[in-house]
């Protein structure tokens, strides 16, 4: 059981990092960051919770692997999805740009 909860808090590191970076980096969200935030904790925590379920029935390692590197991938990106902005393009938008005008 400390196993499961210490994996789920270390899967959960790159999404609550990402959440901290977005929030620094686009403020713009008016009061759609007290809805966001925790629903997209919870959709994280919920998606992990049962990914880890999942995983504990395979006997192959490097699958293991590539599965939780797909799922952290994941997980940030619905972060950077559920980001609101109040009168700006989507946060996917702003980044896509960025990159393509740099």
């Amino acid at each position: 059981m400390i196993k499961s909860v210490t994996i789920l808090v270390l899967a959960m590191l790159p999404s609550i990092a990402t959440i901290f970076l977005l929030i620094e980096f686009f403020p713009y969200t008016g009061l759609g960051r007290i809805v966001s935030i925790p629903v997209t904790l919870i959709l994280n925590l919920t998606f992990f919770a049962w990914f880890l379920f999942l995983l504990l029935k395979l006997k192959s390692r490097t699958f293991k692997l590539l599965l939780w590197i797909a799922a952290i991938l994941l997980s940030v990106a619905l972060a950077i999805f559920l980001h609101p902005q109040e009168h700006l393009p989507n946060v996917m938008s702003q980044l896509w740009n960025q990159i393509l005008l740099d």
